[in-house]
């Protein structure tokens, strides 16, 4: 998973690897093969716990970036993307904007790209589902570190939901509206 493997299918050729068994320790024979690797995805990380665990290693590593870059201005950008989902796993479902099966992750990064939040949601999710949840926890988690908090978004995330929200706690919004007959 570290070394940027999608799945777990070249598990069992990989944990035989001399690079990867020396990154573990000299004294592993083997690393991890398919069947561990599924254990880990559906036992530990597939559960309330180890997702919370997975938040908790994004924010600490993320807080620590964001203290060596040292800005007074915090810029969310906020998207979705579709994840190809084959098979019939959990929550996968037909997405009609893409044409496919898959997932439709939220995510939220800085304007330097690094990312801040992801949360993982069926392929029939709307693209700004869950968003004011996940800007609250944000916005609540580094109120105190920046004085300028400013949000972005494309055209599925105009909500006056959101704009309350931003307008509450001063946050500075930039979303996208689209064409439409009254602005034409």
């Amino acid at each position: 998973m570290a070394a940027g493997y999608k799945d777990c299918n070249d598990a069992d050729l990989l944990r035989i690897d001399p690079a990867l068994r020396l990154a573990l320790d000299k004294g592993n024979l083997s690393g991890a093969g398919q069947s561990v690797m599924s254990r880990l995805e559906n036992k530990i990380l597939g559960t309330a716990a180890g997702q919370e665990a997975l938040d908790a290693m994004i924010t600490k590593s993320t807080e620590a970036l964001l203290k060596r870059k040292n800005k007074k201005k915090l810029i969310l950008d906020v998207d979705s993307t579709e994840d190809p989902a084959h098979g019939h796993q959990e929550h996968m479902a037909y997405n009609g904007h893409f044409g496919k099966n898959c997932f439709h992750p939220l995510l939220c990064f800085t304007s330097d790209g690094d990312g801040l939040a992801a949360k993982l949601r069926p392929g029939n999710a709307h693209s700004a589902a869950g968003t004011l949840e996940l800007i609250k926890l944000l916005v609540d988690r580094y109120r105190k570190k920046f004085n300028l908090f400013w949000l972005r978004g494309d055209s599925a995330f105009a909500d006056p939901d959101i704009y309350d929200f931003c307008e509450s706690k001063r946050v500075t919004y930039f979303i996208r509206l689209r064409s439409n007959a009254v602005l034409a």
